[in-house]
């Protein structure tokens, strides 16, 4: 899923753009918004849609602070 995508970031999981874009892909439909904004968005966008992500599914919030402070891109 895509929120343990996020998550194992969080917890120090070695980050690659390619790769997390790779990963969000399988998600199809899902992953949309998301992956529309790693495409031709800004790094705003993408937090933006991973936020949007977060609270469409009832995740814990807070989780958008950890997003809204790291870059995606």
């Amino acid at each position: 899923m895509v929120i343990d995508i996020i998550l194992n970031r969080k917890d120090g999981t070695l980050y690659n753009a390619k790769t997390f874009y790779n990963d969000i892909l399988q998600y199809g439909a899902i992953s949309f918004g998301i992956t529309s904004a790693l495409d031709s968005g800004s790094d705003s966008d993408i937090k933006k849609e991973l936020c949007k992500y977060i609270l469409e599914n009832d995740y814990n919030p807070d989780i958008c602070n950890y997003i809204n402070t790291i870059k995606w891109i």
